[in-house]
């Protein structure tokens, strides 16, 4: 099968998981976040900023070595398992011994008991790193689909039986830690293991590829954890749940369809580096259907935020209207500018991409450190300024790297754009014609018209991108690779 098969199949399965999860977790979402208050939220956000840094230094970035190298020997991999587990162990052990401590940091002594729970996701994962990295690296996203789907549905299961229990911030807690068990237990059974072997030696080139990319996630993560890090030091932990619901929100769209772009295409680019023109027409196609998506999707979650928060998560909710009203804005920018990046790490650029990281490192903090003096607002504003500088520094070297020029992008994702401001505008005047009405029939009433005016425009403009997106869904439906 060709890799360009391969990766249309993968791409199946994983948004079917992806849809079939998401599905079942926001349906338990929408009552857990009736059950539970914005200061529950509040504390999960400052425990998960612990857990997911946390968690990508134990990684070591081993996995991304097993997908990188297809040759890896039996030995190498029963090595690079030994020193995840090695590490992985080590670490959940110092951060539940220092979980007192970093609650003093947040200034949240409730936090203790919490981050030493929510640590052992760390071990729990890194004992199915070897099923779940070979079968990211032979593209057999079936198998891995169905694990999601169990992990999703026990997570969600566990998250809103506890809430109705009244368990508080525990219902979040060990919800995630439930599904990461549920996860692991099921990629050990039905996946492809190794047992450990505790040794280094002839592993040097994959560690030293997995530690240079785990200082690039590493400082990744610092960079999307710093805004709830710096956020604490200045809003209230009801501000901060309201600010996360928030964000989880807007960038729904871009956690879920990246998380596919990155596991799929860092596997099928990887595989095909040897081919510019298949690299640089793959990276193109992708950013046409991404814009095509993202910009709607996202634009059209800001333009009716009102009405979404009312009718999702209750009145309790409704000081989150402003964030879910500007963090959805940048988000498109975001998801695009995600491919290159992923593109560029498949072609073997990783210093590129540490160079990329450290820019966020440096640019983003102080956006948020600045923009928190202002409160909740200010802390969502700085998304819109700190992004488009720190890019305006790392696309450029992306783009060289992968052969593709920055006007090329230009007919690919100007025309999403431009229809998308148009159904914003429309949507924006709409509102006021349907204010007698009930939330959730304004709701459904400015959707409808939203994607009218959308596609509309896009038969106007760029019937290009319709078509491609029709040719792609045959594509996917029919596991064939596509050339719209």
């Amino acid at each position: 099968m060709s890799t360009a098969r391969k990766a249309i199949s993968a791409l199946k399965w994983s948004v079917a998981a992806k849809l079939v999860v998401q599905a079942v977790s926001w349906a338990g979402t929408l009552v857990v976040v009736r059950l539970l208050s914005p200061e529950d939220y509040g504390l999960m956000a400052k425990v998960s900023v612990i857990c997911v840094i946390a968690a990508a230094i134990a990684e070591l970035g081993l996995g991304a070595a097993i997908v990188r190298w297809t040759d890896l020997a039996r030995d190498d991999l029963r090595k690079i398992y030994g020193v995840s587990l090695l590490f992985s162990a080590g670490l959940t052990a110092a951060i539940a011994a220092a979980a007192p401590l970093l609650a003093q940091l947040f200034h949240e002594p409730r936090l203790a008991w919490p981050i030493a729970v929510a640590s052992l996701q760390i071990i729990i994962g890194a004992v199915a790193i070897i099923p779940s990295s070979l079968a990211a690296r032979d593209l057999s996203y079936r198998g891995l689909a169905k694990v999601e789907m169990a992990a999703g549905t026990t997570g969600i299961a566990t998250t809103l039986l506890l809430a109705l229990i009244g368990a508080g911030v525990w219902a979040l807690v060990l919800g995630t830690l439930f599904a990461a068990l549920a996860r692991s237990t099921a990629l050990l059974v039905y996946g492809e293991c190794v047992r450990p072997l505790f040794s280094v030696r002839g592993i040097g080139e994959h560690l030293r590829f997995g530690l240079t990319l785990v200082c690039n996630r590493v400082s990744y993560f610092i960079v999307t954890q710093s805004d709830v890090l710096i956020g604490s030091s200045f809003l209230s932990t009801t501000e901060i749940g309201q600010y996360s619901v928030a964000l989880q929100l807007a960038t729904l769209p871009m956690a879920k369809v990246m998380g596919i772009i990155n596991q799929v295409g860092l596997s099928a680019l990887a595989r095909e580096q040897s081919d510019p023109a298949w690299v640089r027409n793959g990276v193109l196609r992708s950013m046409r259907l991404m814009a095509l998506i993202a910009f709607p999707a996202l634009w059209g979650i800001s333009a009716v935020a009102p009405e979404l928060v009312h009718v999702l998560f209750g009145d309790n909710w409704l000081p989150a209207v402003p964030a879910l009203a500007i963090l959805p804005l940048i988000v498109p920018i975001r998801m695009l500018c995600s491919v290159l990046f992923t593109a560029s790490l498949a072609l073997g650029h990783r210093q590129l991409d540490l160079r990329n990281t450290i820019i966020n490192l440096v640019l983003l903090p102080a956006g948020f450190f600045v923009g928190a003096h202002w409160g909740l607002l200010g802390l969502c504003a700085a998304w819109l300024v700190s992004v488009p500088i720190a890019y305006s520094f790392s696309v450029p070297g992306a783009l060289r790297r992968i052969g593709v020029r920055m006007i090329d992008l230009l007919p690919e994702c100007a025309p999403p754009a431009i229809a998308a401001a148009l159904m914003y505008a429309a949507v924006t005047a709409a509102r006021p014609a349907l204010h007698a009405q009930p939330a959730i029939l304004a709701l459904g009433a400015l959707i409808a018209l939203g994607a009218a005016v959308y596609f509309a425009i896009m038969a106007l403009i760029s019937r290009r991108h319709l078509i491609s997106m029709r040719s792609f869904a045959r594509a996917v439906r029919g596991g064939t690779p596509t050339t719209a």
